[in-house]
């Protein structure tokens, strides 16, 4: 890379999800390349924050909290670039502005999704979604998934370039051998909260499986605790383990002793725990809608399906245990060999690499 540059990426969350996990792996990644770079993350999330990505010194050296738009403001002055992360932060990002007295930045907008799907279209935050692409006039838009892209470019008519997806490969390697014996250990995603990742349709199918093929199959989620479970009224009168939520390093240890790996979500933007699951040597099953086509190939590599089909879902499946284990294992391997082609530090460097033509645009 050329003379340094200096980034901020303003990111108010916890962390925890696929989005936050990107930006924290790709911004330790640029610091050990000799980048400036800073996490400005809200005052009553930075803790929670450094906390969660406590195997990453340098994220945890790089987190600036603020409380309002004039310290996100001060934190702002002297950087080249500030990249947003969420719709919301583009809103704060604009009111920080206002504060900031000598040369404001360049800003650039890392789409992890396309937002206004997120509330109805009557919500106030659909429309800030909405308005969040164009909000600043000449910002550098990008996203890792040609789906963002395509969605972004076609619903608001602005550029979206492209950067590579990051994968943590110190975290998802595979086992090297494959266990034929026992049953068939599957794990899902279950999270209440967020409807997009259909939780009560995951349990649904769960309980269906595990009535069908008993106990040629365990199950086994994670993603909630036992409360959000019954607080949200989904299924559960079935046998399964809840591994509750899960920090990177227990997911990779978690992964590598799954046979099938199922995200049942209405679609995903990327769904980085597919990517994630098939480094570990998993069948993977991914929802068709949507950005999964950046890496999954159907009968390929995993297994694509119509999400929103019950029946779709339990044939796939089928499929899959009824298969002899040569096309099973196949399955597997091609996964592992897909997910070599991604890493941590070919993605970091996508991203510097369009920072560097847009601050000299």
């Amino acid at each position: 890379m050329g003379h340094s540059i200096s980034i901020l990426f303003v990111l108010p969350t916890r962390g925890g999800g696929g989005g936050a996990h990107s930006i924290a792996q790709e911004a330790n990644e640029m610091v050990r390349l000799g980048i400036d770079v800073n996490i400005a993350v809200n005052e009553k999330n930075a803790l929670k924050f450094a906390t969660t990505y406590a195997d990453m010194p340098n994220v945890c050296n790089a987190v600036q909290s603020f409380k309002n738009s004039q310290e996100l403001g001060s934190l702002l002055e002297g950087k080249d670039l500030v990249v947003c992360t969420v719709f919301t932060t583009v809103k704060m990002v604009k009111e920080a502005y206002f504060y900031i007295e000598g040369v404001l930045p360049k800003i650039a907008y890392y789409i992890q999704d396309y937002e206004p799907l997120f509330s109805p279209v009557k919500d106030p935050l659909h429309q800030e979604a909405f308005d969040s692409y164009c909000a600043f006039s000449g910002a550098l838009l990008y996203a890792k998934t040609d789906w963002i892209r395509e969605v972004v470019m076609r619903n608001h008519d602005v550029k979206v370039s492209k950067v590579f997806p990051s994968l943590d490969t110190v975290i998802y390697y595979p086992n090297t051998t494959f266990l034929d014996n026992g049953p068939t250990r599957i794990s899902v995603m279950v999270r209440p909260s967020t409807p997009r990742r259909a939780p009560r349709r995951t349990m649904t199918a769960m309980k269906e499986l595990k009535s069908t093929w008993g106990d040629e199959i365990s199950i086994n989620i994670f993603g909630c605790t036992d409360d959000e479970i019954v607080e949200y009224q989904l299924p559960c009168d079935f046998e399964y383990v809840n591994h509750g939520v899960l920090s990177r390093t227990q997911m990779g240890a978690f992964l590598r002793q799954s046979d099938v790996f199922m995200d049942l979500s209405d679609y995903q933007a990327f769904g980085r725990t597919g990517l994630e699951a098939m480094a570990c040597g998993c069948a993977c099953i991914l929802p068709l809608h949507g950005g999964t086509d950046e890496y999954a190939i159907d009968m390929v590599n995993s297994r694509l399906v119509d999400t929103r089909n019950l029946d779709s879902i339990l044939d796939v499946f089928a499929w899959y245990e009824t298969e002899s284990q040569e096309t099973r294992n196949g399955l597997r391997r091609s996964a592992i060999s897909k997910s070599l082609e991604y890493s941590v530090r070919r993605a970091a460097v996508s991203e510097l690499t369009l920072f560097e033509q847009h601050l000299a645009a």
